[in-house]
């Protein structure tokens, strides 16, 4: 009987994370990415609760298990996916390279005065402890829980008292590689951005608009010419910005907006194909110029 519950609760993760593998590969905006991961996520957990109050547990040690290691692995990724969603939603334009780097900063500090709020449970957690095991990931029916940051009453039946606060602990690692990773972006791009100003009468400068560079970029990356094509998109992004002396902007929007057109979606790698063959047929007809 256990193992068949627990190969339930792996077929839901495994359904839950098939899925949004499936939306990160069409490469939509970080905010479209965060809304899709919400939902997916949200149906997840709430099928995993229909099982548990359906189903219950067998003994003790299978709830402590549950709520310690199976729910935090489906609730961390609600947790982060609304993290991202509300950093996407108020970080500063990329245009703003001085904002937006403290604002990275700050998220950080927030993370980690979080983990020092909470440090006996993180340590406790991260130790392996199993002591106050039933104190922490034991249901206490008739008990009213509020969710940590408000006096909303949550439902006792398929919350403990530290489960939110292992998936919120698992969900901030997520969240700060992803914190990271737009730091050093935003460090790259700054760079870049005082390479060109240092250099702005030196080498190619895209004199196009962004949505074609846009439109090139992907196309590269598509058909994986650079690296074996193992070259990320923000990689080739960082080397083209400074290769023509320009800041392409925020390039998974521009992306989604060209994903969106109703016709003519890749307009500007038809206009270089249209134009490569006048220049062919040009020289044709005249082969002596």
């Amino acid at each position: 009987m256990q193992k068949q519950r627990y190969s339930v609760y792996e077929t839901l993760h495994s359904e839950m994370v098939d899925e949004l593998e499936q939306i990160k590969k069409d490469e939509l905006s970080p905010i479209v990415f965060a809304r899709g991961g919400i939902e997916i996520v949200k149906l997840a957990i709430e099928r995993l609760r229909q099982h548990v109050i359906t189903n219950g547990f067998s003994s003790e040690e299978s709830e402590v298990s549950f709520f310690k290691e199976v729910k935090p692995q489906f609730m961390s990724k609600l947790i982060f996916f609304r993290k991202l969603y509300d950093s996407e939603v108020k970080r500063p334009l990329m245009v703003d390279k001085i904002n937006a780097k403290k604002y990275f900063k700050r998220e950080i500090r927030k993370v980690k005065r979080n983990y020092q709020k909470r440090s006996e449970i993180y340590a406790y957690y991260k130790s392996g402890a199993t002591h106050l095991d039933r104190v922490y990931f034991l249901r206490r029916p008739g008990d009213l829980l509020y969710s940590a940051d408000s006096f909303m009453i949550v439902d006792s039946s398929f919350q403990t008292l530290h489960d939110s606060t292992v998936s919120e602990f698992l969900a901030d690692e997520e969240y700060c590689a992803y914190l990271y990773r737009q730091l050093s972006v935003t460090e790259t791009v700054q760079q870049t951005v005082g390479l060109i100003q240092n250099e702005s009468t030196k080498g190619l400068r895209w004199t196009g608009s962004k949505v074609a560079l846009t439109e090139l970029v992907y196309a590269l990356y598509s058909a994986g010419v650079l690296n074996d094509g193992n070259a990320d998109v923000k990689d080739i992004v960082a080397d083209i910005s400074k290769l023509f002396n320009i800041d392409i902007g925020n390039f998974y929007r521009t992306f989604q907006e060209i994903r969106l057109r109703k016709k003519d979606r890749v307009s500007f790698l038809n206009h270089l194909i249209e134009r490569l063959e006048d220049r062919m047929n040009y020289w044709d007809e005249n082969p002596k110029q």
